[in-house]
């Protein structure tokens, strides 16, 4: 389970989920203006289309295997070759030297996730008697669906047009479940998960303002967690937003209903383009 797991190694199972599962996105979706790189553990998200969007130019995995040094970020600085981008830091790699060296950089520091992991192979049976309470039902999308589904993705999440074609070609492998929720055959809220090997990944979850209130990300996640099981799955990994006793976060609330467990807290820094080039925007969650 998860929380077995020393924090270095939680850190670095999570982190490569999500990257794994972004990789896969700007990937297969062969698009122009969406590219992804490796260097070594890191996945580097560019979007040459979307310069101001830091969900989509953005680095996962650095600081995992103990590349979080001068060396590596020199790299990522001569890769982005003056452009804005994002780096994803895990608390475990937070050390006081790293930080240092972010801001010697120019990177300043925007805001901060909770990651969060679960033990997929006894997910609760909810899934059924929340059909039955709603009267909504959670299936994997059609073909027809799938225009509509990234439509309201991408408005939940505040993303241009340009991100539906991407998150329609993108998420077409066979390692991506496209989930919507329909009310007799309206839909009226969706989600993504990846399942790669023995671990799933969550992640990009909506609901429509209509249907707000009727526990709509409850029946999503009662619908994965009974898939990612089926699928063979050990583990589960998703993000939230930051949720603190002040400001709690609903979505994180409910994940903690759902027996996943704190794993990390992971910050994002951005680092602004060279002068004359569009700045990084704050990831859009």
């Amino acid at each position: 389970m998860p929380h077995c797991l020393q924090p270095a190694e939680l850190s670095a199972l999570a982190e490569l989920n999500e990257a794994r599962a972004y990789e896969s996105l700007l990937d297969h979706a062969t698009l122009a203006g969406f590219q992804v790189g490796r260097d070594g553990p890191m996945r580097l998200l560019r979007s040459p289309a979307l310069p101001s969007m830091v969900l989509l130019n953005r680095v996962l995995g650095w600081g995992q295997a103990g590349v979080a040094g001068p060396p590596a970020l020199d790299r990522l600085l001569a890769a982005y070759d003056g452009a804005g981008f994002g780096i994803e830091l895990p608390d475990p790699a937070a050390t006081d030297e790293v930080l240092a060296l972010l801001r010697a950089r120019g990177f300043r520091r925007i805001g901060a996730v909770n990651v969060l992991a679960r033990d997929a192979r006894d997910p609760p049976a909810r899934y059924r008697e929340w059909a039955e309470g709603t009267g909504l039902r959670i299936e994997r999308a059609q073909p027809h669906q799938l225009d509509d589904l990234a439509a309201l993705l991408a408005e939940t999440f505040d993303l241009p047009p340009s991100v539906r074609e991407l998150l329609v070609r993108g998420t077409a492998s066979a390692a991506w479940r496209r989930w919507v929720v329909l009310d007799d055959e309206h839909l009226v809220g969706g989600s993504l998960s990846h399942v790669h090997h023995d671990i799933a990944w969550f992640g990009w979850t909506a609901v429509r303002a209509s249907h707000r209130g009727r526990w709509v990300p409850t029946g999503i996640l009662a619908r994965q967690l009974e898939e990612a099981a089926q699928a063979g799955c050990r583990y589960v990994t998703t993000e939230t937003a930051l949720s603190t006793r002040e400001r709690p976060d609903a979505a994180y609330l409910n994940l903690k209903r759902f027996g996943f467990r704190d794993a990390y807290v992971r910050w994002s820094y951005v680092k602004a383009p060279a002068r004359g080039r569009s700045g990084p925007r704050t990831p859009a969650r």
